[in-house]
């Protein structure tokens, strides 16, 4: 007999709260502080570099605040762009992946008035601890 069934809404962890930071490549969790070497990435201070960036973006934040948070090659991204002032984001949802070791790539989602747009960053290791390498945030696009 062929015919459809009826299907149960389903989404996994629903109600959970998120990680408070990325496990290690081959098993536990352990807590990061201010991105010292050997230590996790921890959720909060992806969020927190992310506002910042944003902050940074739109000329509220001096980029020499970033410097120990950012690559090099972000920092002098970050001084070099002018601002782009507009609504005050704040970030409010963040989850990450490992991409390759040492590297993990964060997704999340930036609040402003009424509006939410989607941010993307990666975060490498290196032996100065956890650095943003790479931002962005991806705009809606405008209906025709």
């Amino acid at each position: 007999m062929t015919g459809l069934c009826e299907l149960y809404p389903y989404e996994p962890n629903r109600g959970a709260a998120p990680p408070d930071s990325i496990p290690e490549q081959a098993g536990a969790a352990r807590t990061w502080r201010r991105g010292r070497p050997g230590e996790p990435l921890e959720l909060r201070h992806a969020r927190t570099v992310l506002t910042a960036i944003l902050e940074v973006r739109s000329g509220r934040r001096a980029p020499g605040q970033l410097r120990a948070v950012v690559t090099p090659r972000m920092y002098q991204h970050l001084r070099g762009a002018p601002p782009s002032p507009g609504p005050r984001y704040t970030v409010k949802s963040v989850r990450a992946s490992h991409s390759t070791p040492g590297t993990i790539e964060i997704c999340g989602t930036a609040h402003a008035d009424r509006r939410a747009t989607a941010v993307m960053a990666r975060f490498e290791h290196s032996e100065a601890g956890w650095r943003c390498g790479f931002f962005t945030v991806v705009q809606p696009q405008r209906h025709r």
